[in-house]
């Protein structure tokens, strides 16, 4: 499960987009006049590697749109990954785990939590990704609402991507197992706040 190749193409097709100031007002333009409900596509910094996220929603909820305003300029060769199911599917997973994974980003930066808040919250995370996994593996596509929008997703890609988020929840795993070797002493925050 690699997730470069999808995301340089996609920053590709944003940079295709957003560097030419005519083919990027035209796109703006263009998205007016469809009436979409996004104006623009985002960069991607990699500085902020949760921006990879947001690019990839964002370019998800738009590729239509960049499809027809490709095809109108008869430069289709910049968006034909977009029309490739097998390059889709591996664009709809991680743009769904991605999601996931801001998610847990913004639950980890809320105001006025403890380091027994922050362990929960990863706790909870590596649980879900044991639970995505076993979904996968049975087809369940229920928690990967992007991936499940592709007409057919090959199963050796599901397992390909069952077999990623279990080497992700090792990493977790061993990223963090200091927090594992101090549960105990981390159990005591919840007895202190009643």
């Amino acid at each position: 499960m690699n997730m470069k190749p999808v995301l340089d193409a996609v920053v590709k097709l944003v940079n295709t987009i957003r560097s030419r100031g005519l083919t990027h007002r035209q796109f703006r333009d263009f998205l007016q006049s469809v009436q979409s409900e996004y104006s623009d596509v985002l960069y991607y910094t990699k500085v902020r590697w949760l921006s990879a996220g947001c690019v990839f929603e964002r370019v998800w909820q738009l590729k239509d749109g960049i499809v027809s305003f490709f095809h109108e300029k008869q430069c289709s060769a910049e968006c034909e990954m977009l029309e490739d199911t097998e390059w889709l599917s591996d664009f709809a997973f991680f743009t769904d785990l991605l999601c996931h994974m801001n998610n847990l980003n913004v639950k980890m930066q809320g105001k006025n939590q403890f380091i027994d808040d922050i362990w929960a919250h990863l706790k909870a995370f590596k649980l879900k990704l044991n639970l995505f996994s076993g979904q996968l593996a049975k087809i369940d596509l229920s928690h990967f609402s992007r991936l499940n929008s592709i007409p057919s997703v090959n199963e050796e890609k599901l397992k390909n991507y069952e077999d990623g988020l279990k080497k992700l929840h090792f990493e977790f795993e061993s990223r963090f197992q200091d927090f594992s070797a101090i549960q105990t002493e981390l159990d005591i925050f919840p007895c202190l706040s009643t």
